[in-house]
C-alpha cells in the first residue's frame, strides 16, 4: 500500500507522445514518488506495466531476495535450479527506477515499450490497481477486465469479509 494506505482507484485514457512520455493523474504523483522523484516501473503481463512507490517495491523485493538467498544457502532449492534461474532472469529484466518529471510525466524506457506494445501517438489506459498504478494497452485491458469482471463480486466479498 501507499504510506497513507489510500488505494489507487480510477481509470484515465492517455496518449503516448513522440518521446514515449505520458502524464500521470496528478493525485497519484505524490503517493508514487514518496519523498523521492522516482517510482519503480515493472513488467506485469504483455500489454501491461505497473508503477510502484519505490520504497514499497524495494521492501517487497529485498524481503523476497533475502528469503531466496537463505533457501539457496541452506540447500532447500538444490533440485529447483531451473526455477531459481528463471526467477533470476525475470528479476534482472522486470523492473526499472523511473524518474517522475514535471507535471507528473514519465518516459517509458526502450525494453518496456516493446513489452507494452504501444507506438508514439498510441493510446493507453492508466488504471488504479489498489496497491499500484497500471499502464495498459487498450486491447489488453479490454480482454483482461472482460475475463475478470464476472468474478468481481465474489472476490470483493472474499477480501472484505
Amino acid at each position: 500500500m501507499t504510506d497513507s494506505f489510500d488505494l489507487f482507484l480510477g481509470e484515465w485514457p492517455r496518449t503516448i507522445d513522440d518521446r514515449f512520455r505520458l502524464s500521470l493523474p496528478p493525485e497519484w504523483v505524490e503517493p508514487l514518488a514518496g519523498d523521492t522523484a522516482n517510482c519503480t516501473l515493472a513488467k506485469e503481463r504483455p500489454g501491461c506495466l505497473s508503477l510502484w512507490n519505490t520504497k514499497q517495491w524495494q521492501g517487497w523485493l529485498s524481503n523476497g531476495v533475502e528469503l531466496l538467498q537463505s533457501k539457496i544457502r541452506s540447500g532447500r532449492l538444490d533440485r529447483r535450479t531451473e526455477s531459481v534461474q528463471l526467477v533470476g532472469r525475470l528479476l534482472s529484466t522486470r523492473h526499472y527506477s523511473l524518474p517522475i518529471a514535471g507535471r507528473g510525466r514519465i518516459a517509458i524506457p526502450d525494453a518496456f515499450r516493446e513489452f507494452l506494445g504501444v507506438e508514439p501517438g498510441g493510446d493507453v489506459l492508466i488504471v488504479g490497481a489498489a496497491v499500484c498504478v497500471e499502464i495498459w494497452r487498450p486491447e489488453s485491458w479490454s480482454q483482461h477486465i472482460g475475463d475478470q469482471m464476472p468474478g468481481f463480486r465474489q472476490l470483493f466479498d472474499q477480501l472484505t469479509e
